[in-house]
This record gives structure tokens, sequence and C-alpha cells, in this order.
């Protein structure tokens, strides 16, 4: 088909489309952005594929427009593109094997989560309870100093105790 068979209607139609989809991939590219941004600013983030967290799926649809799902997840023979700033060194690294890609599902289309193949991954449920025990003893400790300190504060402040003994009690 050459542009000379191509009516003004069929011409307009094809622009329509195309502008359509570059539409839907400049919102696929600020989503994924965003989506990315929110993820890297948690501190955790370096060490999820450590604690065995590998996948991120996140929808895009509403009444209008369905974009598909974002899945952000770990490739583990990936090369690696992430530097990370070390505050006590000032060294930037990114000495860690794998890295982070991302794709998109299109409306309809099967999730495809990665799956975890490392014997080494520790088991979740080992993991939450290893936190919540942690966690249990740091605030047992802050609850303990908290109480030692009300404990003195109170001894001290009590009203008599920066009067003077009387003369015929020393």
């Amino acid at each position: 088909m050459e542009w000379k068979d191509i009516t003004i209607e069929e011409g307009q139609e094809f622009a329509n489309a195309k502008q359509q989809q570059i539409n839907k991939e400049q919102m696929r590219l600020t989503a994924a952005y965003h989506v990315k941004y929110g993820l890297y600013k948690d501190p955790a983030f370096k060490f999820f594929h450590s604690m065995g967290v590998f996948n991120f799926f996140q929808g895009f649809h509403n009444d209008d427009l369905d974009l598909g799902v974002y899945h952000f997840y770990w490739d583990r023979d990936a090369e690696n593109t992430i530097e990370y700033y070390d505050p006590n060194t000032g060294e930037r690294t990114n000495n860690i094997k794998g890295d982070w890609r991302e794709r998109w599902y299109e409306p309809g289309e099967e999730l495809q989560p990665v799956e975890a193949d490392n014997p080494y991954r520790p088991d979740p449920e080992k993991m939450a309870k290893w936190w919540m025990k942690t966690h249990a003893s740091i605030q047992a400790k802050i609850m303990m100093k908290q109480r030692e300190k009300a404990e003195t504060e109170d001894e001290e402040n009590r009203p008599w105790h920066h009067i003077p003994k009387p003369q015929w009690e020393n």
C-alpha cells in the first residue's frame, strides 16, 4: 500500500492509533518510575532479594484505561547497574550479582512471578519469628531504660529531697 492509496480518514485513524500507543507507553514509563522510586527510597530495598522478596506486581486500571500489570523482579543472572553509596566510607559500590528488571503484562495476560531457586534462601516463617523476637527484646530494653529513668527522676524531684536535715538529726 502506498500513501496515495490511503484516504484522509484512514490516515487519521492510523495517526490516532499511533498516538494512543505513544500515550500508553508514556503513561507506563511514568507509572514504572513512581513504583521504582517508592521501592528505591525504602532502606531495605537493597536487601529484598536476600530476604527472598523477588517480585513486585502493580496493576494500573480504571474505567477508561487499562495499562496492564507492572512487574518489577530480581534477575539473579543479570549484570548489576545500581550503585549504592556507603556514607561511612564514601564509596559507591555495585558488587552485587544480579539486578532488578521490569516488564509489563498486557491486560488479561497470565502473570509469571520469578521463582527463587536459591537453597540458602531464609525461611519466611523463621524470619518473621526472629524479627518479632528481636523487636520484642529491643522494646523491652527501651521500656526498662524508661522505667529506670522515671524512677531516678522521681527520687530526685521529691519535694523534701532538697531540704537539708535539721540540726538535731546530725
